[in-house]
């Protein structure tokens, strides 16, 4: 099953593309409107070395060795389990193995994570995030909505 890999290693591969570009071409805590209605969406290039939502901001080194050690045992959880799990869970786990590989480059080649996309309306707005965290997210509902549909309480 070399699908689950593929897109893993794709979504990847767009994470770093897509900060690269934003690195390039926005300056930092700069943003270019894209949907000026309500101000909905932005891309803004900032800089985060804390956790999700920017929470324990300054612990860049802490959040890479966590994130290290959660992929490399979730990495060797997915290969031993590998034969037991559905195809949809093991496209989630590929998901966050991809983000969590993206955001883990961003820390240890950038000092912190490239966080780009920026919704919301007017002057309420969501924490900006990335492609990775949109990979780990999209895992989160995968995993949800099988527990939901198929009744398995296991992963």
């Amino acid at each position: 099953m070399k699908t689950p890999f593929l897109i893993g290693i794709i979504m990847f591969i767009l994470d770093q593309l897509t900060k690269i570009s934003v690195d390039k071409f926005i300056s930092y805590a700069s943003s270019v409107n894209v949907i000026s209605f309500l101000d909905f969406f932005n891309i803004v290039n900032v800089h985060n070395t804390g956790a999700a939502f920017s929470i324990f901001r300054g612990r860049n080194s802490f959040f890479a060795l966590i994130v290290f050690l959660f992929l490399t045992a979730l990495s060797g959880w997915l290969y031993k389990n590998w034969n037991k799990l559905h195809k949809i869970q093991i496209y989630a786990f590929c998901l966050i193995i991809s983000g969590g590989l993206g955001n883990l480059t961003d820390r240890l080649l950038r000092g912190a994570v490239v966080d780009f996309l920026d919704f919301g309306i007017n002057s309420l707005r969501w924490p900006a995030f990335n492609v990775a965290d949109s990979c780990i997210f999209i895992a989160a509902v995968l995993i949800l909505a099988d527990i939901l549909v198929s009744g398995r309480q296991k992963v």
